[in-house]
């Protein structure tokens, strides 16, 4: 009984019989030329997931990048409160009390020798005067 007046799922049965009736020639250069094609195939594969992975590091890079302005602009802004805080008149008032810092009680004048003082004399005059 061959392999061609047998009932199909007799055929699947016995793959051997089917196997020795394809004969099946796969030269060199076709061999070669698939050997190829899949060695490119790998190739471009291979190229494709090293880009990809170094996108996915890079856009982790950016994330990190973007929390650590986004946690700088937090501080930042806490800084400027802080500033802004110790910046109200009362609170430089009170701070220099505690120094011991008050208003100024006695004006104190300092003489320096050798100034010229007609300089800042006429300086401090209003020219209208002289013109009477």
């Amino acid at each position: 009984m061959t392999t061609e007046s047998m009932h199909p799922v007799q055929t699947l049965l016995r793959p051997g019989a089917l196997a020795r009736s394809i004969h099946w020639r796969l030269d060199k250069k076709m061999l070669l030329v698939a050997s190829l094609l899949l060695a490119f195939v790998a190739l471009v594969g291979w190229a494709y997931l090293t880009q990809q992975n170094q996108t996915a590091a890079l856009n982790a890079r950016i994330e990190v990048y973007r929390d650590d302005i986004n946690r700088l602009n937090h501080l930042n802004a806490d800084s400027e409160v802080r500033i802004a805080e110790a910046e109200r008149l009362e609170t430089v008032a009170a701070r220099a009390k505690v120094l011991g810092f008050g208003p100024a009680s006695d004006k104190v004048f300092v003489l320096v020798p050798d100034y010229p003082v007609a300089s800042v004399v006429s300086w401090q005059t209003n020219p209208l005067d002289n013109a009477k």
